[in-house]
């Protein structure tokens, strides 16, 4: 370099001797030594004092006015995916940054926060991090396993400009749709119809219909188990009669019986309340009519099945006799007589679109500190409540109408509101065998860490192709996922499914995760950001232009003389 910087000078020398002649206020005799100067600042750049201990890092979704705020001349190295101006250097990671630039004792972020990858590497180093605005779908509250019929309701948040949400189902049928509100939630829901993994896809648009985002919605919908009901009716009525059409059409066991007049009763399967039949059974429903024509026996029984696990549903269909309602207080239920039967509505147990009446019995639950609420109407109302006796539970019911939901061509709802409460009375199940730890949410190409698992163990990806994993001492593994879909961790005990969004789904929660995990980062690092001058050379581009203008100034010149 020094070579080259004599080689300029001396041709600079060489050429003012030459134009010596020349009147000294002609340009081409001050050109010369301008594009000699500019020359050596093109090879051999200026340096510049800056502070070497602080690295810039751009990453993905830094906005335009981020990036015009950056400095000019620090360092500064953009990971992949970030739209970068060209001063910064690319690199494929911050481990790679950290190498090229050893003196940094401090980092300073700016964009959606660092990736999973390059969180390990901040280490002992002083954070400072820029957020990127929000954007897209930025917060997601969905089940990811769900019994078959039961009501699905899906929580989120999104960014502006995002001013409503569409679910659609695996074949891209729209399922639901729900406004955003003033501060960006929604809430969707829909009926689990069918058993199996699946995925739905929750889009994200703005005021103009363009789609902003998406997000896919994992679900795992099981069978559940097929129990075994019993209802006791004093006298038929349309709600028995839907709820027992229900139970048949969900493959759930019923035994019914309502009577019909003194003596006679419409009966259908085995209704005898023994010790037998009752620990052969799940759960039963009985009104206060029916409550009333128990024997001192059966009721003794009943209650012992109860203590044993089963679950009982006392079901207020109107006024309650006085020996009826001292009995049901004696268990846990103290109410009071309505003058008459009470309105109410459910849209928010529901999730209805739609505002529709219901009716409850003149039967008002007297408030308690030993019984949960099981279903409340909009106003408040407790319409259902249980408290749990010995291995059981017990729950008093006041809504009469539940059927409506069926005459108005709703029955996913009216199943999905009797499977909810079937879920938390009926008799108890012993809980499954804990299975592995899988990750919560898992993308194409970026690290999943499985724990919980055997010696051996492999994932299959959704073609099929099989891929074993190193286990550590800990039972823990990790992997990278290829493909995105449903992936199935096969061990020596079972499998179970995992799903992994592409690389390019979910992008609002993607960058809502790295933007929390920097905050993090920046909250346990040190808030202070050291200085040191160091001496940065300038880029050589702006003195190659201007070279390049003063030389060609000096050929025109040439050229024209």
């Amino acid at each position: 370099m020094n070579a080259a910087l004599l080689l300029i000078a001396a041709a600079t020398l060489i050429g003012l001797w030459r134009a010596r002649r020349r009147p000294w206020r002609d340009p081409a005799f001050w050109l010369q030594p301008i594009a000699a100067a500019l020359l050596a600042a093109t090879l051999l750049p200026p340096s510049v004092p800056v502070d070497g201990s602080t690295l810039t890092v751009l990453t993905p979704g830094a906005s335009t006015e981020q990036r015009r705020a950056l400095p000019w001349f620090a360092p500064l190295v953009a990971l992949p995916g970030a739209d970068a101006p060209l001063r910064a250097d690319a690199v494929p990671d911050l481990a790679t940054a950290l190498r090229r630039h050893p003196q940094a004792r401090a980092l300073h972020i700016v964009g959606n926060g660092l990736p999973l990858r390059d969180q390990a590497m901040v280490g002992e180093r002083a954070l400072r991090f820029d957020a990127a605005a929000e954007s897209g779908i930025v917060a997601l509250d969905a089940p990811s396993t769900v019994k078959l019929g039961s009501q699905i309701v899906i929580r989120g948040r999104v960014a502006t400009p995002a001013v409503r949400v569409a679910l659609h189902d695996p074949s891209g049928a729209q399922v639901e749709v729900a406004a955003v509100d003033g501060e960006g939630g929604f809430q969707l829901s829909m009926m689990a119809r069918a058993a199996g993994a699946t995925a739905f896809a929750l889009r994200a648009f703005d005021a103009a219909d363009a789609l902003l985002d998406v997000a896919a919605v994992p679900l795992i919908v099981e069978a559940g188990e097929r129990l075994s009901l019993r209802f006791l009716a004093g006298t038929p009525d349309a709600d028995a009669k839907y709820w027992r059409r229900w139970a048949q059409d969900a493959g759930l066991a019923v035994a019914y019986r309502a009577g019909l007049s003194e003596g006679v009763a419409l009966s259908a399967d085995n209704t005898t309340l023994t010790p037998e039949t009752l620990a052969a059974s799940d759960l039963l429903v009985i009104d206060e009519r029916a409550w009333a024509l128990l024997t001192a026996d059966e009721k003794a029984a009943l209650l012992a099945a109860v203590d044993s696990g089963l679950g009982l549903i006392l079901k207020a269909t109107g006024p309650l006799e006085p020996a009826v309602a001292a009995d049901w207080a004696a268990l846990g239920f103290p109410t009071t007589a309505a003058d008459a039967p009470l309105s109410l509505t459910l849209d928010r147990r529901l999730a209805m679109r739609e505002r529709d009446g219901f009716t409850a019995a003149p039967v008002v639950i007297a408030a308690s500190s030993d019984i949960t609420p099981l279903l409340r109407a909009d106003d408040g109302t407790v319409l259902a409540a249980w408290r749990a006796r010995g291995a059981g539970r017990i729950a008093i019911w006041t809504l009469l109408d539940s059927y409506r939901l069926v005459l108005a061509g709703d029955a996913a709802r009216h199943g999905a509101l009797w499977g909810d409460a079937l879920a938390v009375l009926s008799r108890p199940v012993p809980p499954p065998e804990a299975g592995p730890q899988l990750p919560g949410e898992a993308w194409v190409d970026e690290r999943a860490v499985l724990c919980g698992l055997g010696a051996a163990a492999s994932l299959l990806s959704p073609d099929g192709v099989a891929l074993a994993l190193s286990v550590r001492a800990d039972g823990c593994a990790a992997v990278w996922p290829g493909e995105a879909g449903w992936h199935r961790l096969q061990t020596a005990a079972d499998t179970w499914p995992m799903f992994v969004r592409a690389a390019n789904d979910a992008r609002g929660l993607h960058a809502a995760r790295d933007r929390e995990a920097t905050r993090k980062l920046q909250r346990e690092a040190s808030t202070s950001l050291p200085q040191t001058r160091v001496q940065v050379r300038l880029p050589r581009w702006p003195w190659f232009l201007a070279w390049l203008i003063v030389a060609g100034l000096l050929w025109w010149r040439e050229r024209a003389a």
